[in-house]
């Protein structure tokens, strides 16, 4: 009885410390690659990695720290390009769609705020449920605005997406889904 209890917990330690090592170890630059293989734009996703200074120096869990700083950064800088759209916008159909994209942009920033809870809180299921409805919300922005064919906000749209999308690839790599 006692060495079986004695074994179960050596069995216990033994899969933290391996599962505390593979989370504490530095981001290798083939691990960004396969991070980002599955992304829509592979070279956005690894561009946007690289471009923190601190990758280089990161574990996967600093990995998706910037990964849901630099979705922070694109959502509520489309928030703010947003608003004057909305409010210079004669066309009320235009009008319409542009206040949609600013509920749901609104929607992003409660998302990024919980991703960033989650994160803190050791909790990456939920920074990959935040990174999921950015996704959706940045699609439904992008269906208003599809039938405008130059909209600035269709650019601005698509980048956001794209960088919910690494948070979202990068998140779900550090919770082992």
């Amino acid at each position: 009885m006692a060495a079986s209890l004695l074994l179960s917990l050596i069995v216990a330690i033994l899969l933290v410390c391996s599962t505390n090592a593979r989370l504490s170890m530095k981001v290798t630059e083939d691990v960004l690659k396969e991070i980002c293989s599955p992304h829509q734009d592979p070279p956005f996703c690894l561009q946007a990695l690289k471009s923190d200074p601190r990758t280089p120096f990161v574990d996967l869990v600093g990995l998706t720290n910037i990964s849901i700083h630099l979705a922070d950064v694109a959502i509520n800088t489309t928030l703010a390009m947003i608003g004057p759209l909305v409010n210079e916008t004669a066309d009320p159909k235009l009008k319409m769609q542009y206040d949609l994209c600013y509920q749901l942009y609104e929607s992003n920033v409660g998302e990024i705020e919980l991703a960033k809870y989650g994160w803190k809180a050791g909790d990456y299921e939920k920074v990959v449920t935040m990174a999921d409805g950015c996704l959706t919300d940045c699609g439904d922005c992008r269906d208003a605005i599809s039938i405008t064919a130059s909209s600035p906000l269709s650019q601005k749209n698509k980048e956001v997406f794209h960088y919910c999308e690494t948070m979202l690839l990068v998140s779900t790599r550090l919770s082992g889904d």
